[in-house]
């Protein structure tokens, strides 16, 4: 609310100041006053939609942009140019091309810098950064955890996840080639959403040949998190003091725990490994192995829970027929 007000109170004296300095065109000052007040709040409203920190790097490639133009502008009127009126165009063009080249890489390029020489990291909060796996990409849920906030992390996703995902993409195997296509598609997806912090970096480790452990090494040169669905490399980057966002993890804490004694209803969908066993699953995808269900494969029953056990490929149930 007082933002408000104070772009108003600003507004109208753009147009009081403009309707003074033109005394034989009111009118036009007052034109002016309001179209130009209104542009520079306009402007203002749209810096709020700019982080900070953003503005600090556009600041900074500003500068950095307008002394490589002077340097320029120097250089070049070194040839004699007789013109004053071209020696003026030459130092506005260099001005103009420069200042905006400087915005811009302040922008984008000194991020990705901060990627490369970890003094910049400073423009960066610490732990912000999650090398993505191509296995999150393949499973296509982070997109809707990234757009509902719960991944508070700027998504980094390397070149050779890109490349192992064209490389499903292209497999002979339908089922491969549906992963990697998903794969890709999950991509297109974060890099079209501009709500959504995402970049992929082009870089890659050819004295490395397994994509694993290039995650974790982009990840360690970082000092970022791994965002993942695989256990495996989990405890590799675990064992070296990489954080990771483990989405399958995540997924089995939030599934409801059924408890001991508890009665449901369940569809026997194939028999167990051991003999009369049943097999079905919950609606969330959790197995329900059943004692003495064989015979009623395609069949709903009520069964009671007896224990549970977790895996590294998610939780198993075990029940019983209710009698």
């Amino acid at each position: 609310m007082g933002a408000n007000v104070i772009r108003i109170v600003f507004l109208i004296l753009s147009i009081l100041m403009c309707y003074y300095c033109f005394p034989a065109k009111k009118f036009l000052g007052i034109i002016i006053g309001f179209l130009g007040g209104g542009l520079i709040v306009a402007i203002e409203i749209l810096f709020e939609r700019i982080s900070f920190k953003k503005l600090m790097l556009a600041a900074g490639g500003l500068i950095v942009g307008l002394i490589t133009a002077i340097l320029l502008a120097r250089f070049f009127l070194l040839i004699p140019i007789e013109n004053p009126q071209a020696q003026n165009y030459l130092r506005f063009a260099l001005y103009f091309i420069f200042s905006y080249l400087g915005i811009m890489f302040g922008i984008k390029g000194v991020e990705e810098l901060g990627f490369v020489f970890p003094i910049l990291h400073s423009f960066r909060e610490e732990g912000k950064i999650a090398v993505v796996d191509t296995s999150v990409l393949v499973d296509g849920r982070v997109y809707e955890l990234a757009k509902s906030g719960f991944i508070d992390y700027t998504l980094v996703i390397p070149k050779f996840v890109l490349k192992e995902l064209h490389g499903l993409a292209d497999c002979s195997s339908d089922m491969k080639r549906q992963r990697g296509r998903r794969g890709l598609e999950t991509v297109n997806k974060l890099r079209k959403d501009e709500s959504l912090d995402v970049k992929i970096y082009d870089t890659d480790y050819p004295d490395i040949p397994a994509v694993d452990s290039k995650l974790v090494k982009l990840a360690s040169d970082l000092r970022a998190a791994i965002l993942t669905n695989d256990f495996n490399l989990s405890k590799v980057a675990s064992v070296q003091n990489i954080k990771i966002l483990n989405l399958n993890m995540l997924a089995n804490i939030l599934k409801p725990k059924l408890t001991s004694g508890e009665e449901i209803s369940l569809k026997i969908v194939k028999e167990g490994k051991e003999a009369g066993q049943g097999v079905g699953y919950l609606e969330d995808g959790t197995m329900v192995v059943v004692e003495h269900a064989s015979k009623y494969v395609g069949k709903v029953i009520n069964i009671v829970i007896d224990s549970s056990i977790q895996t590294s490929s998610g939780r198993i149930i075990f029940a019983k027929l209710k009698t």
